[in-house]
Parts: C-alpha cells; structure tokens; sequence
C-alpha cells in the first residue's frame, strides 16, 4: 500500500510568514515615500506605520530606525522593480553601454537617467534637506553622490575606452560634466522649478552631452 505523501507544514508556513514579510516591508516603504515626500524628513515613524496600517513595533521590528528606512526605499526605488540588482548591471544600462553609436549612446543615456531621477530626485531632495541638520544623513547625502559618481564613471570609461570621447577631454572632466548636468538638484530645479516636462529635460541633457563629450564629427552623425 502506498502512503499519501504528507504537506509539509514547515515549508508551508516558512513561504507564508516570508510572503507577509515582504508584503509589510513593501508597504511601509510605499507609506515612507509617500510621507516623507510629501512632508520631509520630519515624520514621524508613527505615521509612516498608521499610512501602512502596521504597528509602531513591527516598523522597528523590520527596519530598525527612521534612517534604516530612508536608505532601504533609497535603494528599492533607485533600482525599481529589480531591487536585488545593482542600477548599472541591470539590462537597460547593459544595453547603453553596448550602443555602438556614440550620439545613439549619449541618447539612450540621457532618456534613461531623466526615468531614473524622476523616480528618486524627490527622495535626494528630502536627504539634501535633512542633511544640513542630521550628520549621519549628511553622511548618506555623501554617499549617495559618490555613487552616482562612481556609476556615471563607469559610462565614460566605456565613451573613453571605444574612442567616443572628444579629442583631448579629461576623463575627470568628463565625468565631472555628467555628475553635474544629471544631477537630482539640477532635475528638480528643471522639471519641478521651470516646469519643464522630463522628456524635454532628457532632450536637452542629450544635447549638452554630445556638445560636452563628443568630437564634432559625431554630434553631426
């Protein structure tokens, strides 16, 4: 006679308790973006756990701290929906860096970066804020360039490497023009100041970057 074969409970129970997990996580995040967005850096976690119907307990329970969550949406949000991913090894970077066209390159990268700080410009700016009065989130507000800048090194090396970049321009230079134009500050000043639309400001970073980075030659290709 052949035994049923028994559910196990365990699995069963462990793949739900991670399911909620996940789901309690995600939704204390979407109510951190949406509050601290709205209000700044000045909300409370009480109201990050009363806008995600959760307990004052299990949002310290998950994240810890006020900070610990900032930075955890910082990164859901700058990767989208591929948080496991790192931005620069996910398959849209993957494809700008293998565009064999430098102003086809410069094009992609620009309309992709202006998708990119319409999602986390917001979030920079609440840091930026927080920063001139918290160290530590001044610290992350640190970072959080450094990075860019490390990211926005690894596009130009790859201009530099394959010859796309402008007879006699510094790398360092280079990089430096991109970390300014592509700025979350200078984003927000465009698209949320003068109230130009995102797909004009991905245009017009497209322009300035084959005039800043491209030999003549290319930018009239």
């Amino acid at each position: 006679m052949i035994e049923p074969v028994k559910p196990n409970k365990r699995r069963y129970r462990s793949a739900l308790r991670a399911a909620q997990a996940h789901d309690t996580r995600n939704a204390v995040l979407e109510a951190a973006r949406k509050l601290f967005t709205e209000k700044g850096w000045e909300t409370p976690v009480s109201a990050i756990a009363r806008e995600a119907s959760v307990s004052n307990e299990t949002v310290y329970a998950v994240f810890g701290n006020k900070q610990a969550i900032l930075e955890q949406l910082i990164g859901a949000v700058l990767r989208g929906g591929d948080e496991k991913t790192p931005l620069i090894d996910q398959p849209e970077r993957r494809a700008i860096l293998a565009e064999a066209d430098p102003k086809r390159r410069i094009r992609l990268f620009a309309t992709d970066i202006a998708a990119v700080l319409a999602r986390i410009a917001p979030l920079v700016d609440v840091v930026r804020s927080a920063a001139r009065t918290n160290p530590e989130i001044a610290e992350l507000y640190a970072r959080l360039h450094r990075g860019r800048r490390d990211n926005l090194e690894i596009f130009i090396a790859a201009l530099d490497s394959q010859g796309m970049l402008r007879e006699g321009l510094d790398r360092d230079i280079a990089v430096a023009t991109v970390w300014r134009l592509a700025s979350p500050e200078l984003f927000l000043l465009v698209t949320r100041t003068e109230g130009i639309a995102h797909a004009d400001y991905a245009d017009w970073l497209a322009g300035m970057l084959e005039a800043s980075l491209l030999d003549g030659d290319a930018t009239r290709a």
